[in-house]
């Protein structure tokens, strides 16, 4: 007596008396492959984050991690708006009020400047940048102030004259200022 079932396209055939469904032959085989393919595929992806994970780690152990660290000073870090950078820089000791040098095109074009982190965060017009600064120590005294708002009223943004104009009062007098973006060292 033989039951019969469906061809659905697997290789299975009318079953035996057993109640088992007969294979084709090469069909059990083109399934197999297929199965192996799409297994791979699935752990390509697996097998790939793992690798980054372990390279990662072991990177980060010898103290490289997955790419090299910038090699910035804190007032260039707060002018590409890295504010991460600039946090781990002032956690590991760099002065929030130490001028210096910030490369060619990102307060000005053509030359590279000496400023503040402070004077940087104002040419950045990172009003974010300059809460940070002063909650971690940064001191603007009147004159730099004076500085910093005749600045800022050249690269005009309201959240920074708010933190500037809540120092000091009334409008500057920028005559005779020289401004940071206008200092060469």
């Amino acid at each position: 007596m033989t039951d019969r079932t469906r061809d659905s396209g697997f290789g299975i055939r009318p079953s035996t008396d057993s109640g088992r469904p007969e294979h084709v032959e090469g069909r059990d085989s083109e399934l197999g492959i297929r199965t192996g393919v799409v297994g791979f595929m699935a752990a390509v992806p697996c097998i790939a984050l793992a690798a980054l994970s372990a390279w990662w780690s072991v990177g980060g152990l010898m103290g490289h991690g997955l790419w090299p660290p910038d090699q910035v000073t804190l007032a260039e870090a707060i002018a590409s708006r890295n504010n991460a950078e600039a946090l781990h820089l002032m956690t590991i000791g760099a002065d929030p009020n130490q001028p210096s040098r910030v490369r060619d095109g990102l307060l000005a074009n053509g030359y590279d400047v000496v400023v503040t982190p402070v004077e940087a965060a104002v040419g950045a017009q990172r009003a974010d940048s300059l809460r940070l600064l002063l909650a971690y120590g940064a001191v603007v005294d009147e004159d730099e102030m004076r500085i910093l708002r005749c600045y800022e009223r050249t690269r005009p943004n309201a959240g920074i004259r708010e933190i500037l104009d809540m120092r000091a009062t009334g409008e500057p007098d920028c005559s005779g200022v020289r401004l940071p973006g206008d200092r060469v060292d």
